[in-house]
Order: C-alpha cells, then sequence, then structure tokens
C-alpha cells in the first residue's frame, strides 16, 4: 500500500477540501482527486463523498483514516529510527569474540564505543571458536572474532584475517624455572600446563616441537577460556602458562610474570580473524565497531 495515498487521504479528510488539500501535500486538485479514488479502488471501499457543497468522509474513511495515521506515524518512527542507526546513535549489536581477543584489544574499543554512542545496545558473548561459530549459524550473531586457526573452509561464512597474536610460555617470577635457560624443553612437562582451548593445529606443531612420541598427546592440565583465570592460576602455583604476549603484557611488565626461553623457540601463534555470514550485510555500527577494531589494531602494531 501506497503511504502516499494514505497521507493524501489523512490531510483531506482534515481539511474536507479538495484544493486547500491538494495545496498541502503539493499537487494539483485534479492529481489528488486521482490517488483518492486510486486508494479507494485498491480498498475496494468509499472513503468520501462529493457533493455540490464539499467532501464528507464515510464511515469507512474513518476507520481507514485512523490507522493511516498510525501507520504513518511508524512509518516516520521507522525513518527516523534507521537514521539513528546510520549515524550509530541507537541500535543493537550482538556479536562474539574469542577469549584471547576478549582480554586484548576488544576492551578499548568497547570503552570508546560507549563513550562516543551511549544509546547503542551492545551484547557480547565471549566464547571459543566451535560455540561462536554454531551461534552465528543459528543467527545468534552478526559476526564473531576469534582465533580461526581452526575454521576450514566453508561457503556458508565469510572470515577476514587481520592480525597475529604470537606467544609462547609464561611462569611466575617465583617460579623454579624461571630466568633459567632451558637445556632440555621438555622439563616444563614437569609442572602443570594451563591454557585457553587450542587449535588442532597449535597442538600437532606444539607435538612436534616438544618431539613426543606418536602414542603421546600434548595435554593441558587445565584448559579454559578466561584468561583472568587462568593468569590467577598461574601467579598462585607453579603451572606454566601458553598465551599471547599482548595478553600477558601487563603482568611482564609490573614483574610477576616472565617467559620461559627454551632451545629452538617455537613460534606460536593466533591467526586472529573476523567471521561473518557468507552474503549477509552488516548493521551500521557492526560495521562501524569492525573498523575501530581494525584501526586500532594497526595503530597498535604500528607502536610495537
Amino acid at each position: 500500500m501506497d503511504l502516499r495515498k494514505l497521507r493524501h487521504a489523512v490531510v483531506l479528510s482534515e481539511e474536507l477540501n479538495f484544493a486547500r488539500a491538494a495545496q498541502r501535500v503539493n499537487l494539483t486538485q485534479s492529481a489528488l482527486s486521482r490517488s483518492i479514488q486510486s486508494l479507494e479502488e485498491e480498498l475496494d471501499g468509499k472513503l468520501f463523498d462529493r457533493t455540490l457543497h464539499g467532501v464528507s468522509i464515510t464511515p469507512i474513511g474513518l476507520q481507514v483514516v485512523k490507522r493511516a495515521k498510525e501507520l504513518l506515524t511508524d512509518a516516520n518512527n521507522l525513518r527516523h529510527e534507521v537514521t539513528l542507526m546510520q549515524n550509530h546513535e541507537m541500535g543493537d549489536i550482538h556479536f562474539g569474540v574469542g577469549p584471547l581477543p576478549g582480554a586484548t584489544f576488544l576492551p578499548p574499543v568497547l570503552a570508546q564505543l560507549l563513550n562516543d554512542y551511549p544509546k547503542l545496545r551492545t551484547e557480547v558473548n565471549i566464547n571459543n571458536w566451535n560455540a561462536l561459530l554454531q551461534q552465528l549459524h543459528d543467527e545468534q550473531l552478526e559476526f564473531f572474532i576469534a582465533d580461526v586457526h581452526n575454521l576450514t573452509e566453508d561457503k556458508r561464512i565469510t572470515v577476514q584475517r587481520f592480525s597475529r597474536q604470537y606467544g609462547g610460555f609464561f611462569c611466575r617470577h617465583e617460579h623454579p624455572l624461571a630466568g633459567k635457560a632451558l637445556r632440555n624443553k621438555q622439563d616444563i612437562f614437569e609442572f602443570p600446563l594451563v591454557s585457553v582451548r587450542l587449535p588442532d593445529n597449535v597442538k600437532i606443531e606444539l607435538h612436534h616441537y616438544f618431539e613426543l612420541v606418536p602414542e603421546q598427546k600434548f595435554e593441558l592440565s587445565l584448559t579454559c577460556d578466561n584468561p583472568a583465570l587462568l593468569h590467577y592460576v598461574c601467579l598462585h602455583s607453579d603451572s606454566i602458562l601458553l598465551s599471547t604476549y599482548p595478553v600477558v603484557k601487563a603482568e611482564i611488565e609490573r614483574g610477576a610474570m616472565c617467559e620461559l626461553k627454551m632451545q629452538d623457540q617455537i613460534e606460536v601463534y593466533a591467526e586472529m580473524g573476523i567471521v561473518t555470514l557468507a552474503g549477509r550485510s552488516l548493521s551500521p555500527a557492526a560495521s562501524w565497531l569492525i573498523d575501530k577494531i581494525r584501526q586500532y589494531i594497526e595503530k597498535r602494531e604500528g607502536n610495537l
């Protein structure tokens, strides 16, 4: 149904005069008459009686005008909301993030988002990539940011890789291995190993690096997707944390943690990527947020 025709009917009901109504809607009197006639034909009902003395509205016309006013108000509200969304002044963002980006570059970006656009409603789900992928397919998320090592080719999703977080093995400053150059890298297996959920290919690389026999798996004593919990455990036990440098940066700078150095140091990293549904347009707020994350990463890496 054409909203313009409904507006013409509302104005005519207020003026009850074709000449005055036509002037208000910037039409000729004949064009307004054709618009009203077209609406009556579309609704299969007479809205106005035309007499020599003027125009009167019919009972059907009264009901149509009442509903037309509601529809026109809703349409105006919708236009206003879209304008606000385009300007990121309102709307909803539902997205997911892996534990590593959730502990590093996301917090300052979210703080800026809420400072700049306090009326946005943002919901963030921190979880492992596998759970986030399922939620994306279920359309519970617009996108997610995580380590995409394990993501295989899937025509249903689009993956944009944008950053690597390199890492290593870390322990508390008072750890028995702290400050020592490990001649035997397998010495770390004398202590509990803790980390976030590791991608399968990272486990394979670590298996080769530590020269484990085929039947021996590279296993963690504690697997948890909450970096804050892992840090506490590492700082209050002799456990060894496998993590990325950005995640432990604060603890290293204040001398609470240190990196374990081993022979032929392995290069481990998390491959950060943005994952969306293939062919799906993002909301303006989500696009803005992704751009800000990219800018933050580029600025941080430029300062390293």
